[in-house]
C-alpha cells in the first residue's frame, strides 16, 4: 500500500510517517482498499490522521466522508496552508 499510495518515495520512508500514508488512502483509496484499511487500522488512528492532517492530501469530498464516518464534525474546515508574504521589489 506504501509504495501504492505514496509513489513518490520509498515505501520504508513513507512507512516512518504513517500519518501521509493513511490520509493517502482515506483520499484516493479504492473501495477494497478502504475495507482493507479500516479492517487493519482503528477509528481511533484514523481519527488522529484527521485531526492533525497533511495539508494538501485531503480534499473535500474525502474529508467530508470520513469525518462523517468517524463521528466528527463534517463541517469542519480543511485543513489549509499559509503561504508567506511575498517580499517586497
Amino acid at each position: 500500500m506504501a509504495r501504492k499510495y505514496v509513489w513518490w518515495q520509498s515505501p520504508d520512508r513513507t512507512l516512518r510517517d504513517r500519518r501521509l500514508l493513511l490520509a493517502q488512502m482515506m483520499t484516493l483509496g479504492t473501495a477494497d482498499d478502504v475495507r482493507w484499511l479500516v479492517s487493519r487500522v482503528s477509528a481511533a488512528d484514523l481519527r488522529g490522521v484527521l485531526s492533525d492532517p497533511p495539508v494538501g492530501v485531503f480534499n473535500r469530498r474525502s474529508w467530508v466522508f470520513w469525518r462523517r464516518r468517524l463521528g466528527l464534525d463534517p463541517e469542519a474546515p480543511l485543513p489549509s496552508r499559509r503561504l508567506p508574504p511575498r517580499p517586497p521589489r
